[in-house]
């Protein structure tokens, strides 16, 4: 096992040349990365191995040798118990930490990069550069947006020259050029994101960092102060758990496609709903536009006029069906007004409905010489109409079952053969489609 290996030396000097409250003290002088040596005592989370330097640094040698003396320790830390890298994002106000990202900034505050040990002024090199991605309309800026750097301690101030635009979202991107006072990189490069907070006298837009598509849309002064949210994708948590592994037994079973979390908070950071109606929008795939949501061949066809919002009701883990979404085929988003914040979902139902199966033609005559109306051999009997999912029975006008279809929208060809594969003889046969609990049946005619 590799573990953190750091190196300590003990300063010492003969009685005669200090006092003796200033006989020796440890410094810390590198770090480096090592295997797992043999201990030789160990305190804790500290196990220490080796000792270096000169011989003479011992008790006796301190007290009667008249020149000073240097003796290091190798200090082997649980690589568990260094943490490397960013630590976390801090601010001097309210702001929250959700989803990666640090949310409510205020406008003219510094923002703290906390590191897992200190950094060393005089070495690092940061390379900070801070980029204004969109706006408070969510509209995509891109613009540099310029900050002075300061050190105290593990943290690295960033300053803006100019005040954080309200309700704007920033991402930050420092260099592996921030070290310790042995020069070693406290992390790699990395980038990480910031909202600031929101001015409630201003229409706002907060989008979700993993995809802005899913945007939460505050119209003005649906707050009496400043405020700011915290949107992430997908919900979590034990209530959120419960209720989507109830939605099979939920009517016509829907299919949760997508999730969003918004935890709104006030100036101080504590939680505040709005006081007038927002609106959630959600995207869906539906790449072809061909009116039906994408998703792997095997999963069950479900239409986009089958969406809806739902939200999580914690108290009772279930997920509520919403009302009033507003369905954009342009965009491929779904809106929905809400007036409390929390977890929502868009979903969609399987297509269930058989009633517009029909089959053609009837009668089927493939050697009547008219392909056109009658069919032929190779086009056999087409089922149209047909929903996700859905299964096809033939049978004989005595009830027995002739062939299986599992079909799959928009339509299905039976090759007018039975199970072990022969042409079936002329006669009049019964078709019935199941899909889910709807049923819908027919007949046909074969004439040979």
């Amino acid at each position: 096992m590799k573990k953190k290996l750091r190196v300590f030396c003990l300063l010492a000097a003969s009685a005669s040349a200090l006092p003796a409250a200033s006989y020796c003290g440890w410094e810390r002088v590198r770090s480096s990365d090592a295997p797992l040596a043999v201990v030789s005592a160990s305190t804790g989370a500290y196990d220490v191995s080796y000792t270096v330097g000169d011989g003479c640094a011992s008790p006796s040698m301190l007290g009667s040798d008249a020149s000073s003396v240097w003796s290091g320790y190798l200090s082997l830390v649980p690589a568990d118990a260094v943490a490397q890298g960013l630590t976390s994002m801090s601010s001097a106000s309210s702001a929250v930490s959700s989803g990666g990202a640090l949310w409510g900034l205020p406008s003219g505050g510094p923002l703290g990069l906390v590191f897992s040990d200190d950094i060393s002024p005089d070495l690092s090199a940061p390379g900070v550069s801070v980029t204004q991605l969109y706006d408070n309309t969510g509209s995509v800026s891109g613009s540099s947006w310029p900050v002075t750097l300061s050190y105290s301690g593990q943290e690295l101030l960033l300053v803006p020259s100019e005040s954080w635009p309200k309700g704007s979202v920033f991402s930050v991107y420092f260099s592996s050029g921030i070290v310790d006072i042995n020069g070693s990189p406290l992390t790699e490069a990395t980038t990480v994101y910031f909202s600031v907070i929101m001015d409630h006298r201003l229409d706002n837009t907060a989008a979700a960092l993993a995809d802005r598509r899913v945007r939460v849309t505050i119209p003005a002064n649906s707050y009496s102060q400043d405020f700011f949210m915290a949107v992430s994708t997908g919900v979590s948590g034990q209530a959120a758990g419960q209720a989507s592994a109830r939605l099979p037994a939920l009517p016509g079973s829907p299919e949760l496609l997508s999730a969003v979390s918004v935890s709104p908070y006030d100036a101080s950071g504590r939680p505040a709903q709005p006081n007038s109606a927002c609106v959630i929008t959600l995207p869906y795939p539906d790449a072809s536009g061909d009116g039906l949501i994408d998703g792997p061949p095997s999963a069950p066809k479900m239409k986009v006029s089958s969406l809806a919002v739902w939200r999580l009701n914690e108290s009772s883990a279930l997920w509520e069906r919403q009302g009033g979404a507003v369905l954009d085929t342009a965009a491929r988003t779904v809106s929905q007004p809400v007036t409390h914040f929390s977890a929502y979902a868009l979903m969609a139902m399987p297509d269930n409905d058989v009633s517009s199966v029909y089959a053609s033609p009837v009668p089927f005559r493939p050697n009547a010489g008219d392909t056109a109306r009658y069919g032929s051999w190779s086009g056999g009997i087409t089922f149209r109409g047909i929903p996700s999912s859905a299964v096809i029975r033939i049978y004989t006008i005595t009830g027995a079952l002739v062939r299986t279809l599992d079909a799959a929208p928009p339509s299905a060809v039976w090759d007018v053969r039975n199970a072990g594969g022969q042409i079936v003889a002329s006669g009049v046969y019964l078709w019935e489609v199941r899909a889910g609990n709807n049923r819908k049946t027919g007949k046909l005619v074969v004439i040979k």
